[in-house]
């Protein structure tokens, strides 16, 4: 952490040095007090300049996208140079490699060999991985309750399998899991809570869809998989991490009776927890959902 006074100005370092590029110059306008500087690692434009514009005077954090998101080993090797406290990491297609390229990890973390978020410490980086827990807290928030529910996870891979451990521990009593193959599916669906029933299938399995009938939960990961309308209704709440502020199978399923989630609900909280863990404090989701859902429709 930095005493800031009038205008901060991070020098660029050569290529040669290990630092930023040349180009990279980062000004930032503080008031006389210390701040927390957490580098924003996310390939979404419009959701980078909205967390940009999150201010809080009280944690005193400042949120600064960070360029040349294809040196992520560079990148995350300046944080602590330039004395940031960690980084967010909101594009998945960067999560696993900043895992490997963290010292340390969380168990949710090493459960899913990725991390949405960094924190420094003294000549290391802390990884941890806050996705499913975030998906937990956004089915809480609107009072979904998992004890003795069934859900269908579709989608593999570090998310899936967050979304799904997240599920099982929370008390869902039937879980399926729907990978782009079998293979996929059982190891997303592996070494979950012994009190929770998992089926592991196949997206294109004849079967697959059918436990949608019966389902109380559809988190749908794989967003170009389609959802029959058939198979939606009042008795389904739905999560869809599609990208859109209002997705297609959202606007159906809420069309049909359903409470339906976005990404952008679950990008709130994932930021909370993330700052939580890097500054060992406390966020609230709300701080973030109103940035986050002024993003445009189309995002």
């Amino acid at each position: 952490m930095r005493e800031a006074r009038g205008i901060f100005h991070i020098l660029p370092k050569t290529p040669s040095s290990g630092g930023f590029s040349p180009s990279f110059f980062v000004n930032i306008l503080y008031t006389n007090c210390d701040m927390h500087l957490i580098a924003l690692l996310c390939q979404d434009d419009q959701l980078s300049r909205a967390l940009s514009e999150f201010h809080d005077v009280a944690s005193k954090v400042y949120l600064h996208p960070v360029p040349y998101l294809h040196d992520l080993e560079r990148v995350l090797a300046s944080l602590e140079p330039l004395d940031f406290a960690g980084a967010l990491i909101l594009s998945a297609g960067l999560q696993e490699r900043a895992f490997s390229l963290s010292s340390r990890s969380s168990l949710d973390a090493q459960e899913a060999a990725a991390a949405d978020s960094v924190t420094v410490t003294p000549g290391s980086l802390v990884a941890e991985y806050n996705l499913g827990r975030a998906v937990g807290l956004a089915l809480q928030h609107i009072d979904w309750d998992a004890r003795g529910a069934r859900a269908v996870v579709l989608g593999s891979g570090p998310m899936g399998r967050a979304v799904a451990r997240d599920l099982a521990s929370s008390g869902v009593r039937h879980l399926s899991v729907l990978g782009e193959n079998r293979p996929e599916a059982e190891h997303t669906a592996s070494q979950l809570a012994i009190t929770t029933d998992v089926v592991a299938r196949a997206q294109d399995d004849p079967l697959a869809f059918k436990l949608l009938d019966g389902a109380d939960l559809l988190v749908r990961i794989d967003t170009s998989t389609h959802i029959p309308t058939r198979h939606l209704g009042p008795h389904l709440t739905v999560v869809d991490l599609a990208p859109q502020a209002m997705s297609p199978l959202r606007q159906r399923a809420t069309n049909l009776g359903a409470v339906t989630l976005g990404a952008r609900d679950i990008q709130a909280q994932q930021v909370a927890l993330c700052l939580n863990h890097i500054l060992g404090s406390t966020f609230d989701a709300g701080q973030f959902l109103s940035l986050i859902h002024g993003i445009g429709e189309g995002v």
